[in-house]
């Protein structure tokens, strides 16, 4: 097989989420092929490999790309993105610096290249200036989340492909208003899969909620993690804001709430919808209740890269533009309205 014809198995099974796989092609194919197909394979497994957490493999891919092709952007952009998840942000720094200016303007890998630029410069400041979120897993970015919420629950979505139960802990502070969420590993059983640092998140939530009757809910796309409130009520945010006056205590295990099978069954749902249509039904509201209720109607129902765009054009916007069109905000600040 080609280096060519391999790259292109790999990329298809990335794409449909077989990680292992793409691995495997990967190294089968990088003794053959010329030094540019070297590069884009190299390139890929560096991808992929960042995927299922390794980011120390996928940095001595990424270094090996640049080092045979020095000016070549994506190999940079890997160089750049697996250096700031080991910590090495001057590293990435440079490296997203040199790919900005490979790369012509106005493409998608430019502007994704200056957004993690700005990430790294960022992070190397704070690093130099040992602030307290110098680590990137102070609050883990290597995955994108989402939540959404109704009067009595609270629902957090981590898009982590291939987690397991088993390596998934959640653990809650007393006052069960700070949920602290790691995961160890991606998959079981395999080298490529193992993670060295694991996957860290702390939210400080809004408000405090009921440990005993939080559900997790892990599937081979994400882990879901629904909270029920103490109090019934809108949050403002999932986080509250710094200065909120409360206060943080040391972490317990949550052991009450145990991840679930890779589905929920259709009784499961069928019960969660009865749940939220009683919600529904106990009042009407109006004004802006009524705006919020719709948005979250909208939201529950939407795919994933629908909630991507309705959470970040509203965030950025500060409340005034609400997209569903991630296509058109996802690589985009969305300015707010004037009223």
């Amino acid at each position: 097989m080609s280096a060519a014809r391999a790259l292109a198995r790999a990329r298809d099974a990335f794409d449909d989420d077989d990680y292992d796989e793409s691995l495997q092609i990967c190294d089968d194919a990088l003794g053959t092929g010329d030094e540019g197909e070297k590069v884009a394979l190299l390139c890929h497994r560096s991808k992929t490999f960042l995927a299922v957490g390794l980011a120390q493999e996928a940095f001595a891919d990424a270094v090996d790309a640049v080092a045979l092709e020095g000016d070549n952007s994506e190999a940079l952009l890997r160089l750049g993105l697996a250096a700031y998840e080991i910590g090495a942000y001057a590293k990435a720094r440079e490296a997203l610096e040199r790919g900005v200016g490979v790369e012509p303007s106005g493409t998608s890998r430019r502007a994704t290249t200056m957004k993690w630029l700005e990430k790294a410069k960022t992070a190397e400041m704070r690093a130099r200036d040992g602030g307290e979120d110098a680590s990137p897993h102070a609050n883990d970015e290597r995955f994108m989340r989402a939540w959404y919420q109704s009067q009595t629950h609270a629902t957090v979505e981590i898009f982590a492909r291939g987690v397991t139960a088993d390596a998934l802990t959640l653990d809650f502070n007393d006052a069960c208003d700070v949920l602290r969420v790691t995961i160890d590993a991606l998959s079981g059983g395999d080298a490529h899969a193992k993670m060295y640092d694991p996957y860290v998140l702390e939210l400080k939530l809004f408000a405090a909620v009921d440990r005993e009757s939080g559900v997790v809910n892990v599937s081979p796309a994400k882990v879901e993690i629904r909270m029920k409130k103490k109090t019934p009520g809108h949050w403002n945010d999932l986080e509250r804001r710094p200065g909120g006056g409360l206060s943080i205590s040391s972490v317990n295990a949550y052991s009450e709430v145990k991840p679930q099978a890779d589905k929920r069954t259709a009784k499961d749902w069928d019960a969660l919808e009865a749940e939220l249509d009683a919600e529904l039904s106990q009042e009407k509201p109006e004004g802006e209740a009524a705006l919020n209720e719709l948005f979250q109607k909208i939201y529950m129902n939407a795919d994933d890269d629908t909630r991507r765009a309705m959470n970040k054009s509203f965030q950025e916007s500060a409340g005034t533009v609400l997209s569903t069109d991630w296509k058109d905000v996802g690589s985009k600040t969305v300015a707010p309205e004037a009223p």
